[in-house]
């Protein structure tokens, strides 16, 4: 990562990174998480929550990836450079610390009210990041990805209950004074890397095609009183290489 894109991501808040990820690696993943979908029973490891009831219940999110599943997402994630990027953003001491799906099944998945990691994360992360890979296509036809530039200057934003939006609290009264929303039109492989302060959110998917992706959170591990849950360094994700 250049110093003039690292720049531009403190500037802006985000960067969008281009083809990071294999066809090959893709499909793998998506054939693991397919399994998953269609599984009768997921280990509680992976926190799964769901969208739709009945037979239309389906996958919305699963955490803890890497932990659950180190042989198949070690390799991966060292392919895509994750392990350089954080190195290159927040320096030696960046570790791991949260791989999660986001599955916008078609025609069930909800949206995602506007709102900071930060605000949501029960500890203080300074120098947090998430790299965010595309799986499938990514638009607004199909609930995409969206932000708001700049709004990673504002600090914690105060974040309230949104009666339409049941996962967490959030900025929804707030967009009208964030500035204008950039729409992250991405191709599957496709990255984007956004502040932990960074405004971000993601429509309804009422398209016949899923919407997936997976996130990685960096934060630096030297950072006074750090404590995380799972937490694995630089060394123990390159040690995952193949």
């Amino acid at each position: 990562m250049s110093t003039v894109a690292i720049d531009q991501f403190r500037s802006d808040g985000f960067l969008e990174l281009g083809l990071r990820l294999a066809d090959d690696d893709r499909a793998r993943i998506m054939r693991h998480l397919d399994a998953l979908d269609n599984s009768a029973r997921i280990s509680p490891g992976y926190q799964a929550q769901y969208d739709g009831e009945g037979e239309k219940r389906r996958l919305r999110k699963l955490r803890r990836m890497l932990w659950n599943d180190r042989k198949l997402f070690g390799p991966i994630i060292n392919r895509i450079g994750a392990p350089d990027l954080a190195e290159a953003i927040i320096g030696p001491t960046a570790v791991a610390m949260m791989h999660a799906a986001f599955l916008k099944p078609a025609g069930i998945g909800t949206h995602v009210a506007p709102h900071q990691d930060q605000a949501l994360w029960s500890e203080e992360y300074p120098g947090a990041f998430s790299l965010w890979v595309a799986l499938t296509e990514v638009s607004p036809a199909n609930g995409g990805l969206y932000g708001y530039p700049c709004s990673h200057a504002k600090g914690i934003i105060e974040h309230i209950d949104d009666p339409a939006h049941p996962w967490h609290e959030a900025l929804t009264h707030m967009v009208d004074e964030l500035g204008g929303r950039h729409e992250f039109i991405l191709k599957p492989g496709e990255a984007v890397v956004w502040d932990r302060m960074f405004v971000h959110g993601s429509g309804a998917n009422t398209s016949t095609g899923d919407r997936c992706g997976m996130v990685i959170v960096f934060a630096d591990g030297a950072a006074e009183g750090f404590r995380a849950r799972d937490v694995m360094t630089l060394a123990d994700i390159r040690a995952l290489a193949d």
